[in-house]
């Protein structure tokens, strides 16, 4: 395995064992830790970074921070419109699956992003019927399994590290 692919790869074992992390947390608690998010953003960024130079190929590195802005800027504009509806953990968590999907274009990150909403919905109709609007489920979990499935897609569809 040539070395941006490793780097690429390890990036993507990091946020999964991240993510797994996170999305138990906030089963349990309703939170999902900064000092986890941040961290791991910084290390997929390095790895994306260090792939991008020995590629020579600045398009992925680019890609990712457009993704990650991207899907950060849409969850915090549903945060900052209507807080009670959106915890910021979540603006922070979609940065991240934003950073680790968007190695593979802006438009994979979105895709990542609404994947997450996708599967959120059905156990989210279940618990307005059962509890009323009022009531709150962790987004989290579902953020992180659309992220992972994209992911996923993305690395079998267009490999570690895409032609570009």
């Amino acid at each position: 395995m040539a070395i941006p692919a490793a780097c690429v790869a390890a990036a993507a074992v990091g946020w999964l064992a991240a993510g797994v992390w996170l999305a138990v947390t906030d089963l349990r608690t309703g939170l999902l830790p900064t000092r986890v998010i941040w961290p791991t953003a910084g290390g997929v960024w390095v790895l994306y970074a260090v792939a991008s130079l020995i590629e020579a190929e600045p398009a992925g590195l680019i890609a990712a921070v457009l993704g990650a802005a991207v899907c950060g800027a849409i969850l915090a504009a549903v945060h900052f419109t209507h807080p009670p509806s959106m915890g910021f953990g979540d603006v922070r968590l979609s940065v991240l699956n934003g950073l680790l999907c968007g190695w593979w274009g802006w438009q994979v990150a979105l895709v990542g992003l609404l994947a997450g909403f996708a599967l959120a919905v059905p156990e989210a109709l279940i618990v307005i019927v059962r509890h009323g609007m009022r009531a709150t489920r962790p987004l989290g979990p579902y953020l992180m399994a659309g992220a992972a499935a994209v992911a996923a897609w993305a690395m079998a569809t267009r490999g570690l590290v895409p032609a570009r």
